[in-house]
Parts: structure tokens; C-alpha cells; sequence
């Protein structure tokens, strides 16, 4: 283990890493294998650690750009993403780098697996899901958590955010667990739907806005074990 990260392996060819409170995952196949998300630290340490679990050639690839989310690129290969985000990953402190597009619907290919871009636009403006349908997982990014999720600031449009919950409800067939970026490591589907639920129940003022976990200029509503910052 890297100094600074946590590895857990959650199955045969996938690892969660986990950095503080947020968590990247590596996907590997038996032909390539894909880094989820690249944590906080600006280093290479992330890509020297992924190098020691997996021989494979490494794609990277966004869910989405906030910063605690594409600190360790450094390392790595030119990233992909979805193109609806290259404005606010430029915002982030990243312009002028360079990027590989990923559309909705395009699938990387592992050898023994795939994973499918999925656009589930909201937290940020080309969030993507990535789904492994063989294995019947989804990985989500920041949009599911049983921690807390953001939905205050610049890029963030919650009636985005309740139609991309509605596009992955719509797909519950397609996946069993959810793997989110912050919280717990792995949920159960049911997540995505008690989460579009209390941000139906936010917007309706159905929720009483609390103090947050700490200074932040919005307030936290609960539902269902879902925790908003709007």
C-alpha cells in the first residue's frame, strides 16, 4: 500500500482506493484495465500504486472533474470524459490539458468485461455512470452516497440530477450494486431510487434545511438515509 491510500479488493479484478473521504476504483480485465476517478493527491503515487496491482495497460477515466476527483492524474495517461464536462474540468484548474472524449454510450473494452459510459448530468454537468453488465455493477461517481451529496455551487442543477436518477432507475435490471465515491464502498440499487426520491422532496420543500457537517454556504436535508448540500 501507498502511503495515503487504502486497497481494498472487492472482487476478483476490482479494487476500491481510498484516499481520505473519497474513493477511485480500478477495474481490471484480462486485455486492459480502467482507473474509476484518480483521488486528491497531485502525484504520481496513485499511478505507481495502480502499476504494483495490475500489469495491464491502464485507461483512465472521469466520472467527473471535481478536484478530489483528478488530483492523481498526474501519472497517468491522457484522461477521458465526457465532452458536456471539458468546461468545468478546464474551471478546475486543468486548462490547457489534454483530454479524450467519451461519449454516452461508448464501451471499454477489458477483454473479459466492459464498461459502458452512461450520462448522468446533475452534480456536474458531464457526470457519467460507468456500467459493467457482465458483472452487473454500477459505478456512479459522486451521484449516489450515503454520506452526503453536493448540489450547491457553480455546475450543479438538481432537475438534471432527478432525470439522470430516473435514467438509472430505468436501468436497475442492467446492475446489483452500486459503487459510489464517497461513504460506504458498495450499495444496494435501492440507493438510487430513495435518492431521487428525497431530492423530489428538497426541490418540493417538503425538507427542512439543517446546519452542515461543517462550514459550507448551503444547508443539509435528509431522507431516507440520503443526505443533500444544497
Amino acid at each position: 500500500m501507498s502511503k495515503g491510500y487504502e486497497v481494498t479488493s472487492l472482487a476478483d479484478g476490482l479494487w476500491a482506493i481510498v484516499e481520505g473521504m473519497v474513493c477511485c476504483f480500478l477495474v481490471a480485465g484480462d486485455e486492459r484495465a480502467v482507473v474509476i476517478d484518480s483521488c486528491m493527491s497531485k502525484s504520481t503515487t496513485l499511478s505507481e500504486l495502480v502499476g504494483r496491482l495490475t500489469d495491464k495497460p491502464i485507461d483512465l477515466v472521469f466520472t467527473h472533474t471535481d478536484p478530489d476527483h483528478t488530483g492523481g492524474q498526474v501519472g497517468f495517461d491522457t484522461p477521458m470524459l465526457h465532452p458536456s464536462e471539458y468546461d468545468y474540468y478546464c474551471s478546475r484548474g486543468n486548462e490547457g490539458r489534454a483530454v479524450i472524449p467519451l461519449w454516452e454510450g461508448d464501451v471499454l473494452d477489458l477483454g473479459n468485461m466492459s464498461l459502458e459510459a452512461v450520462l448522468i448530468p446533475g452534480h456536474t454537468p458531464g457526470s457519467i455512470a460507468l456500467l459493467d453488465r457482465a458483472n452487473r455493477r454500477l459505478f456512479v461517481g459522486d451521484t449516489i452516497s450515503d454520506v452526503w451529496i453536493y448540489l450547491f455551487g457553480p455546475g450543479r442543477n438538481p432537475m438534471a440530477f432527478i432525470e439522470s436518477l430516473k435514467k438509472l432507475e430505468g436501468m436497475a435490471d442492467c446492475y446489483d450494486t452500486v459503487f459510489p465515491c464517497h461513504g460506504s464502498l458498495e450499495l444496494e440499487t435501492e440507493w438510487v431510487f430513495r435518492t431521487r426520491r428525497t431530492v423530489e422532496k428538497l426541490l418540493a420543500g417538503e425538507l427542512e434545511g439543517k446546519d452542515p457537517p461543517r462550514e459550507m454556504p448551503c444547508k443539509a436535508y435528509h431522507s431516507e438515509s440520503v443526505t443533500l448540500l444544497y
